[in-house]
């Protein structure tokens, strides 16, 4: 028991702490800068949409006014199905300047690749439609181009809380530790998956994709598996609402990105060859496999660790524990009475977090495969 106690604490610290710390050192001894330059070639800003009415016209008109050419910049909403007036806004308003596809309900990798397919441009950007670029955001981003070992390009998102919930308050805190790890993954060498709504991609090396693939995660790491870099731009930033107000949102927002990431590795199990590719390995494992497996860890610790009781080191240790879940707890009855006690959303939402990965194995043995996306609080 005290063997797999240690060994529980050890590898969930070496997940949220050691392997960050590793990755910090590394980054400022063996940092591979990024040959950037200004450049202009053609980009297709291609942007998912399901039933957008209430955001579309805001999104397309933050996107004709971004500081890039006009003549090469294409704008291309992929509908995925949508049944409000997406469709006719874009249509109505917006004819001869952005590209409809009026596609059939299939979910938003297979819309993308539809979407690719047609796109004219050497770089595809993918985005979401509720997403606001800063002006030169696509500037940022396509400059990472002039190095020939780029291959993909991610941004910087800072989320904007509509009010002060758990739940966005936790996905903002969570958002700051994530892009930490891979802004200093990219000046390593390269980051695996970028951000959905601002991520981008030589064309040249776009891959159709499985509906039911993570295409943020899967196509950069396909480019990366190819030899090429997958990197952060921390200029390239937008704005994104984070609207999974209610805890139950964002812990299926959580269960279904970890879902379609674990299949994404289904997708390219190459990338666990660690002979041919050891540091992609290193970072699945660290960044990926291990941090899915915390909730186990977290479970055999705390299990482990009632057995050994009659030591009152192990007494100490059991009840600092018990105070952390105490302490979740006591934030989701809070939360449901609408009271706010600060800092107490940080247990509540470690917890929720790794309560994701068991609903994602669960739903994984059942074989869903969750193609499809919601908007509002169920977008993914």
């Amino acid at each position: 028991m005290t063997a797999i106690f240690w060994s529980g604490v050890a590898l969930i610290a070496y997940v949220y702490v050691g392997y960050p710390l590793v990755l910090f050192l590394a980054s400022r001894v063996w940092s591979r800068p990024v040959h950037r330059s200004p450049m202009t070639p053609s980009v297709t800003m291609i942007i998912a949409a399901y039933n957008e009415e209430d955001v579309i016209a805001k999104k397309l008109e933050n996107s004709l006014t971004l500081d890039y050419p006009a003549e090469k910049l294409e704008i291309l909403v992929a509908s995925d199905g949508s049944t409000d007036r997406t469709n006719a806004i874009v249509l109505e308003q917006y004819a001869g300047r952005v590209r409809l596809l009026d596609l059939p309900r299939e979910g938003k990798t297979s819309g993308q690749n539809k979407a690719a397919a047609v796109a004219s441009g050497e770089i595809l950007v993918f985005s979401d439609a509720s997403t606001i670029y800063d002006a030169g955001a696509i500037r940022a981003m396509v400059a990472n181009y002039a190095d020939p070992t780029v291959g993909s390009v991610g941004g910087d998102v800072r989320y904007v809380r509509e009010d002060d919930a758990v739940a966005g308050k936790g996905r903002q805190l969570y958002w700051n530790y994530e892009a930490a790890i891979r802004r200093w993954e990219s000046r390593i060498h390269t980051v695996l998956g970028a951000t959905g709504c601002i991520y981008s991609l030589r064309k040249s090396l776009y891959v159709p994709l499985d509906p039911a693939a993570i295409s943020d995660f899967v196509q950069p790491a396909k480019a990366t598996l190819r030899g090429f870099r997958s990197v952060v731009e921390d200029d390239a930033i937008c704005y994104e609402v984070a609207e999974s107000k209610e805890l139950g949102d964002e812990l299926s927002r959580r269960a279904r990105v970890v879902l379609r990431g674990i299949r994404g590795i289904g997708y390219m199990p190459e990338s666990l060859n660690i002979f041919r590719h050891p540091w992609i390995f290193f970072q699945l494992l660290s960044h990926r496999i291990l941090r899915w497996s915390v909730p186990v860890l977290m479970i055999a610790a705390f299990v482990s660790n009632a057995f050994l009781l009659h030591d009152p080191v192990y007494l100490v240790l059991f009840f600092l524990q018990g105070v952390f879940y105490a302490g979740a707890i006591a934030a989701l009855v809070c939360d449901r009475l609408g009271i706010r006690v600060p800092g107490l959303f940080i247990p509540l939402y470690f917890c929720m977090i790794n309560l994701a990965p068991l609903i994602a194995v669960w739903s994984l043995l059942k074989g869903e495969k969750k193609v499809v996306w919601e908007t509002g609080p169920q977008a993914s």
